[in-house]
């Protein structure tokens, strides 16, 4: 039987996610005849890093977090850093730098360093996809985000 997902470059999932991938995605694929992409998977503080980055100089106000304060932190870390006209490089530094010292204390701004979440592309989805995603996750995955920041699905498994 044909896999119903794909990985992006890089991303690495662990065995018990993945089967809980290919749970969501076959089902996702008996709804609407399509496969999914797996944008996402583990991620270092390094990646995660760079991930917020994206989401920051896109505009993203980090409120979908349930970590509040460790995100308004490197939320506080990015604004600075771009008022001091910091590189590209220097900013993810220091949002890396933060995230490492939050690892250290326990807090985990997001599952992703956990190895419990994976995200999925949605901009290519209609929005009867979007619902038949979340109908596929139901009972797979313990939350379904849809993000606009970039566009994306982030599933906690």
């Amino acid at each position: 039987m044909p896999e119903h997902y794909s990985l992006e470059k890089d991303v690495t999932l662990p065995i018990d996610i993945k089967a809980k991938v290919k749970k969501i995605a076959d089902k996702y694929h008996s709804f609407t005849k399509k496969d999914i992409v797996v944008t996402s998977g583990i991620r270092t503080s390094q990646s995660q890093a760079d991930a917020m980055y994206g989401k920051l100089s896109g505009g993203d106000k980090l409120t979908v977090y349930g970590q509040q304060t460790a995100a308004q932190k490197i939320r506080k870390i990015y604004d600075a850093a771009v008022k001091a006209k910091k590189t590209k490089d220097q900013i993810i530094a220091d949002i890396k730098s933060e995230i490492d010292d939050q690892i250290k204390k326990q807090i985990y701004i997001s599952k992703h360093l956990r190895k419990g979440a994976i995200d999925v592309r949605s901009r290519d989805m209609s929005n009867t996809e979007k619902d038949k995603l979340k109908l596929a996750a139901k009972g797979i995955a313990i939350k379904v985000i849809l993000e606009t920041t970039p566009p994306h699905f982030h599933l906690q498994l």
